[in-house]
């Protein structure tokens, strides 16, 4: 195989990662790595000289592939825009900048005639992307679901032993699987940017991140953990992108939030730092694939892999169609989340009076919600714990009835509401 050369941003976890597994492929030299600080102290050094100037890479016209491992929208957005602009072929496991600036690099890349690979920017060593852009090429994509954070995996495993959510996310971070601030992770950011990568190669669009509802985790109590487990279920981050509306709506249903999913679902027996995915073509059917979703080595193998799926086609005429996908010039937006179709858990916290169910049952009818189950605990004091399971019900009508609820004399607090697992 011909020598190909490399330039890299970032020499992080993952960029160590890259410079180790590079050592076993020799037709693929990586010539020159930028990074912030040439002072700081590393565990391993890549075998080439560092710099802090990215233009030396950029304008280098031996370096035929940039390889992006440094993070964040800016100025590493900037940087790829001029990289492409020099012909250089792009390697990214940067999620952020491809869901908020995806369809520009795209349209950009295609105009100067090379290849952008993203394999590494979701699941991590999971190999999805290339399943759906080229596995599944046979098929039209009808929905993907699935734990794609593994950071909140992690931390909701933790929770199913008893620890608060406090408690987990210390772990979490002390093993260094959570950043000191979790936001992206926990709030679901982290998600909806992958789910707008994901819906780039299933529907050929990008979703705007900003109009994906994203739901996180915070509010996640073990009280919460211990009733699903009672109730059969494990609670389970999860995003979803369907084509068309999973209920019938128009657009994309694209929504990342807290689910309780069923103990004899796949999805359910993902534990730890993995990731899960569901994806289900016209055809083929649902596949599930389940790995590792970050870290080290399984981040770094999707880069290098990418690297050697490059190099292998490198040298032919035309070659960066062929992995060119098909994406519209500009993002779709995700659709509303007011008719979403599924069941919700409900924890309330109420007061210990008479006629206090039948209350609910009144004012859960009165906006289309259908009760299955209803248990009341903790009658004992002047606060009681009431716990709904409801069947299908439109998310308008759950937030209307909850709105009302709010006013209600009688509720102490609104624990939670968490939807019930559902195929997209």
């Amino acid at each position: 195989m011909a020598r190909v050369v490399l330039g890299m941003l970032g020499l992080g976890t993952v960029g160590t990662g890259v410079v180790e597994l590079l050592a076993r492929h020799r037709h693929l030299t990586l010539k020159k790595v930028a990074v912030k600080s040439l002072d700081k102290d590393r565990s391993a050094m890549p075998n080439c000289p560092l710099t802090t100037d990215v233009d030396e890479i950029i304008n280098d016209a031996e370096i035929e592939v940039l390889v992006e491992v440094m993070g964040g929208e800016n100025p590493t957005v900037g940087y790829l825009e001029r990289a492409i602009k020099k012909r250089k072929h792009i390697v990214t496991a940067n999620k952020e900048v491809l869901a908020k600036h995806g369809p520009r690099l795209f349209a950009l890349a295609k105009e100067h005639g090379v290849a952008i690979f993203f394999e590494a920017s979701v699941a991590g060593g999971v190999p999805l992307l290339s399943t759906i852009h080229k596995g599944l090429e046979a098929n039209e994509i009808e929905s993907i679901m699935g734990i794609l954070n593994g950071t909140t995996n992690f931390i909701l495993s933790n929770m199913e032993t008893g620890k608060s959510y406090a408690d987990a996310l210390k772990e979490a971070q002390d093993l260094g699987f959570a950043e000191d601030d979790p936001t992206a992770d926990v709030d679901g950011f982290d998600v909806a940017y992958k789910l707008s990568v994901l819906s780039a190669l299933g529907f050929g669009y990008f979703v705007r991140p900003d109009t994906i509802y994203k739901e996180g985790i915070r509010n996640i109590t073990e009280e919460d953990m211990a009733l699903a487990k009672e109730f059969g279920y494990r609670i389970k981050l999860l995003g979803t992108a369907a084509k068309g509306g999973s209920n019938g709506n128009q657009g994309f249903d694209v929504r990342v939030h807290p689910t309780l999913v069923p103990v004899t679902h796949p999805l359910a027996s993902v534990s730890g730092a993995n990731n899960g995915i569901l994806v289900r073509g016209h055809a083929v059917g649902q596949l599930t694939l389940i790995g590792p979703g970050a870290g080290k080595l399984p981040t770094a193998s999707a880069v290098v892999g990418d690297l050697m799926n490059l190099a292998g086609a490198l040298k032919l005429p035309d070659f960066a169609s062929y992995f060119q996908p098909t994406i519209e010039a500009s993002p779709a937006s995700a659709a509303p989340p007011d008719h979403w179709k599924c069941p919700f858990y409900l924890r309330l916290v109420v007061k210990d009076t008479p006629g206090v169910i039948g209350k609910l049952g009144t004012i859960f009818g009165a906006h289309n919600i259908s009760i299955a189950t209803i248990i009341q605990r903790g009658a004992e004091g002047r606060e009681a714990t009431v716990v709904i399971l409801t069947h299908d019900v439109l998310g308008k009508d759950m937030n209307s009835a909850l709105a009302e609820l709010k006013k209600c004399d009688f509720l102490s607090s609104l624990g939670n509401a968490i939807r019930i697992f559902r195929s997209a």
